[in-house]
């Protein structure tokens, strides 16, 4: 009972501290570089409802972190509502630090500032990971051995792998190749270096269904499966290799499975239902394949090399720019009907992400709230009212004609935008509770 609480609470510590950092990011953004525009600021909350607790700074500016943290702002003098923007003369404001008074390209730099904040969080993030956790190591040196249940790997960390069932190895890459091409996979010949020595050994199967990560909002998420979980059978049939589970799971056409799982000495059954979830193809493109969210672990794992600070920071661009990427070309495949919109995720679904992850270990939970910031620079980015995106549109309307659009059309663009976002945030919600149901 008293384990329960514990992880409940931690599970709550890891949301709000994933949801709050991100915000916070974003409207720290907003915050400092309207600072330096001369822009002046009312208010900085951090979530919304009833105040937990607050303060004021030198500056006259009222800091305070709200009871639901879904969401922020930065409050400008002048107001930075897109609906008062036209109604707002500048000869009749007088406070030269109002935000309406402040330059074209100052008050872009201040609404852009938010998801360029959101970007540099997502670069640090992952720098940091691959400063921690390293770079794999192409040569075909073993950095880690996963021993998993009823069977002992001989293999040792720092063996060089020569050859495979007398299949030359050259990168580390050509072992899961070559083992993915032996049509049996029990009983393999490793040729392996070991300081001077050349050595032989006889190893067993190297792919069992041993459950590295869980994906999350997944059906073996919702059924309660770890990682470290070993599955012996399904449908009480015994498996041996990953590849008999994917077998299962692929014919299941979204019936039951049964599994019957090892977790620390012990068995229990778990009963999940497969579903159709998104992959990306080597292409690029995204298509909808069974799958119950779990992703196996290679025993053999390669040798890590710390990178440099200017190696790493290039991962960093790199991993950021891919999420990007990744983002749009998901988001094009869901317009385009390649993929379901019941993947779409609101603030509870992505509550139970974070939850899920955390369960990863505490790499994988930065990983993800790398993703998350990227996510909310996105989707800030869109050009609708109330967003990032729709104010940068409405000053770039300015500095065409040299002047604000008009108070109708404001109303109507205001009107159409809340109506998209409140309609995508029910739809999302809907998605999320129709998973947490079921």
């Amino acid at each position: 009972m008293f384990e329960l609480i514990f992880a409940s609470f931690s599970n709550i510590i890891y949301v709000f501290t994933a949801f709050s950092l991100v915000i916070f990011i974003h409207e720290f953004g907003h915050f400092y570089i309207g600072k330096k525009c001369g822009i002046g600021v009312n208010e900085f909350s951090i979530g919304f409802g009833p105040k937990l607790f607050w303060f004021k700074d030198s500056s006259g500016v009222l800091w305070k972190f709200c009871l639901l943290p879904f969401g922020g702002f930065v409050k400008f003098e002048g107001d930075l509502d897109p609906s008062s923007l036209s109604q707002q003369n500048n000869n009749s404001i007088k406070n030269l630090n109002h935000f309406n008074n402040a330059t074209i390209l100052s008050r872009a730099l201040t609404v852009s500032a938010g998801p360029l904040a959101n970007f540099l969080l997502s670069i640090f993030l992952f720098t940091s990971i691959i400063m921690i956790n390293g770079f794999s190591n192409d040569k075909p040196i073993i950095g880690k051995i996963n021993n998993t249940p009823f069977q002992d790997i001989k293999l040792k960390k720092g063996d060089l792998v020569l050859e495979i069932n007398n299949k030359s190895i050259e990168n580390f890459s050509d072992i899961i190749v070559k083992y993915n091409e032996l049509e049996y996979k029990k009983d393999i010949d490793f040729l392996i270096k070991r300081n001077d020595d050349v050595l032989k050994f006889n190893i067993p199967n190297l792919f069992l269904p041993l459950i590295k990560n869980i994906e999350p909002l997944s059906p073996a998420s919702r059924a309660g499966l770890l990682p470290g979980d070993f599955i012996l059978s399904v449908n009480e049939i015994s498996i041996f290799t990953f590849e008999e589970l994917k077998k299962f799971v692929n014919k299941s056409n979204g019936d039951p499975l049964e599994l019957e799982i090892l977790r620390n000495g012990i068995t229990s059954q778990k009963i999940l239902s497969p579903e159709n979830r998104p992959v990306e193809n080597p292409d690029g493109s995204f298509k909808e394949t069974m799958r119950i969210g779990i992703i196996g672990g290679f025993a053999l794992e390669p040798e890590r090399i710390t990178p440099n600070i200017f190696e790493a920071i290039q991962f960093g661009f790199s991993a950021t720019f891919r999420v990007i990427d990744g983002s749009l070309r998901g988001l094009f495949e869901i317009i385009n009907g390649s993929i379901s919109a019941k993947h779409i995720s609101g603030p509870i679904g992505i509550a139970h992400a974070i939850s899920d992850v955390s369960k990863n270990g505490f790499i994988s939970f930065v990983s993800l709230v790398g993703l998350i910031s990227t996510g909310i620079a996105i989707i800030n980015l869109f050009p609708l009212p109330i967003l990032d995106g729709g104010h940068l549109v409405l000053l770039l309307y300015e500095k065409i004609f040299s002047k604000k659009p008009s108070v109708f059309f404001m109303q109507i663009f205001t009107f159409i935008g809340v109506f998209i976002l409140l309609s995508l945030m029910v739809f999302a919600t809907y998605n999320d509770l129709l998973r947490i149901i079921l």
